[in-house]
């Protein structure tokens, strides 16, 4: 299996696998970063591998509801739901992610960005 890599100045993405029906990696944080806000039109299901992250989410009315992530934990996020991964902690965050659905063209965006 060929997994591929992208440097993004917080870390790095890996994707295992991206089809149509289904998308799974691995997202990177260094200590002390945190990606900016977005959202999925599917279902992203995360579980923690290493250290632990912040996951904030917002409401429609841009509520932040903070989850904090230790290593074991999951979470899933609603298709559309705006959210923010973030590392606030002195070591580097590694989280599984599963996007259950069509996210071919953020996979294609991430694959020709040379920094997200």
């Amino acid at each position: 299996m060929n997994f591929e890599t992208y440097k993004i100045s917080q870390g790095s993405i890996l994707i295992a696998f991206s089809d149509k029906n289904l998308s799974v990696g691995t997202l990177t944080i260094d200590s002390k970063q945190e990606l900016s806000k977005h959202n999925r039109p599917v279902l992203e299901s995360l579980h923690q591998i290493k250290g632990r992250c912040i996951i904030k989410l917002f409401d429609n009315n841009e509520n932040i509801k903070e989850v904090i992530l230790d290593e074991g934990e999951s979470i899933d996020i609603p298709p559309k739901q705006y959210h923010i991964h973030s590392n606030p902690y002195d070591e580097t965050s590694i989280t599984f992610w599963k996007a259950s659905g069509d996210i071919t063209k953020i996979i294609e965006a991430i694959r020709n960005s040379k920094n997200m």
